[in-house]
């Protein structure tokens, strides 16, 4: 496998590179910089792994939901891959690349990001399988549907402040949260990208964007007007 690819759907933007059994990686948190650093910084994956952009087989996208800015510029960077190399892009949703590790947790596991605004982004899926589909949604609705016999397991990067949330609202969930159980989204994306490569899944089309579950802030404002 000869790959790279690209999280920017939260403030942390990791970019991975595979070329057969040598792997490299980046993370970049630098804040309004970060348009300035991902291409060097995926041209360093590449290099670090003796690959040339021309040879990948295909790239592994975070398609969203997530931070807008960090998303178009994940997408911004695919795509310009994509149109230079001829390259497959498999847009992967960001809630599913986080939640695949644990498939085999027995009981819930959701995963978050944090939408801002005092609600989250979240999918809920049991054994590997899509409870819900994903959500822009406040604390109350997520735990009014959750069981107090159900075993949940939280994952994602703001999978403390979801915990702390849910816990303040209703303390009688029965909610894990490991701290050292965590996961590379990057290689979640790789073996996703990878099984869709193989199995002949649908390529990004240049039209196409990232998963939003609502406006840009800057588009609620122009609304406003």
């Amino acid at each position: 496998m000869k790959a790279l690819a690209i999280d920017s759907a939260v403030t942390c933007i990791s970019l991975a590179a595979c070329n057969q059994q040598k792997k490299s990686s980046i993370t970049l948190d630098i804040g309004m910089r970060q348009s300035e650093k991902i291409i060097p910084a995926i041209e360093y994956v590449l290099e670090q792994v003796e690959l040339d952009a021309s040879q990948l087989d295909f790239i592994a996208l975070s398609g969203g939901p997530g931070s807008f800015t960090g998303l178009r510029l994940g997408f911004a960077a695919a795509k310009g891959l994509q149109l230079s190399t001829g390259c497959p892009v498999y847009s992967i949703p960001t809630l599913k690349a986080q939640a695949e590790p644990f498939s085999s947790w027995p009981g819930i596991v959701i995963s978050v990001i944090d939408a801002k605004k005092d609600r989250f982004y979240i999918q809920i899926f049991s054994q590997g399988k899509e409870v819900t589909g994903a959500l822009d949604i406040g604390v109350e609705d997520i735990a009014k549907d959750l069981s107090v016999d159900s075993h949940i397991l939280i994952v994602g990067p703001d999978k403390q402040l979801l915990f702390d949330r849910l816990r303040e609202y209703n303390p009688q969930l029965h909610i894990c949260l490991f701290q050292n159980l965590s996961s590379s989204v990057t290689d979640a994306l790789f073996s996703m990208a990878l099984k869709a490569h193989e199995n002949g899944g649908k390529n990004l089309e240049p039209y196409e964007g990232p998963i939003y579950l609502r406006k840009s802030e800057a588009e609620e404002n122009k609304s406003m007007v």
